[in-house]
């Protein structure tokens, strides 16, 4: 029988070359001005070939973005022992990333599309948010369970904080050099200890925050 040639499949090659086509365009024309036609074409397959793996745009320009971080599924914050170090970790993780002009233009694509149609909004957020959300949501809780943090804070409000300001990051702040000793102490320092003196109540405190949304 002949032999196997090397390498990786030819399908999962195949699958790789598409999501890079369609990082290319999306960051090129911005995500309303592609189509299953155009990323059909620059990669070199037929549309019955995206159709068979993405039943939409939305979720194909999704998982191109998943594979510009360079993973699947979850996005799991570290677990040292050390929550205030795990969170920065995890945050200058997604910083640098954003960083870099291409991917900041892939992100603001998206975050255009999904204001732009419902449809795509709950694709985007479903792939997109909903698994770094659930990561951070379950390491603070992990966290309640060891006795590093209060048990009754709302891990979803304060997944919803440290999400949002990379989201913001991206939208209006310059690329700069990053310093893992100092950047987001400020932001950490206002979750973790709190912003109110010790023994002071807020004044106009609310209910729990109600959940994730983006």
């Amino acid at each position: 029988m002949p032999q196997a040639r090397g390498g990786r499949p030819r399908d999962a090659q195949l699958h790789d070359e598409i999501l890079v086509a369609t990082s290319k365009l999306v960051v090129a024309r911005g995500y309303a001005e592609v189509s299953m036609d155009s990323v059909a074409a620059l990669a070199g397959v037929s549309k019955k070939t995206l159709y068979r793996r993405w039943p939409s745009k939305a979720p194909m320009v999704a998982e191109a973005v998943l594979n510009a971080y360079g993973r699947r599924s979850t996005f799991e914050v570290p677990e040292t022992g050390d929550l205030r170090a795990d969170l920065r970790t995890w945050l200058l993780e997604h910083a640098e990333f954003l960083a870099d002009t291409t991917n900041a233009a892939l992100i603001r694509a998206l975050i255009a599309a999904a204001a732009a149609s419902p449809m795509d909004n709950e694709a985007l957020y479903r792939q997109l948010s909903i698994p770094q959300h659930q990561g951070v949501v379950a390491r603070l809780g992990r966290a309640a369970a060891a006795g590093e943090i209060r048990p009754d804070l709302d891990h979803a409000g304060i997944a919803d904080a440290l999400i949002g300001t990379l989201l913001l990051r991206v939208l209006v702040a310059e690329p700069r050099n990053l310093n893992a000793a100092t950047e987001f102490d400020g932001l950490l320092n206002a979750l973790l200890n709190g912003i109110v003196p010790a023994g002071q109540p807020a004044r106009g405190s609310g209910p729990p925050h109600p959940g994730p949304h983006w």
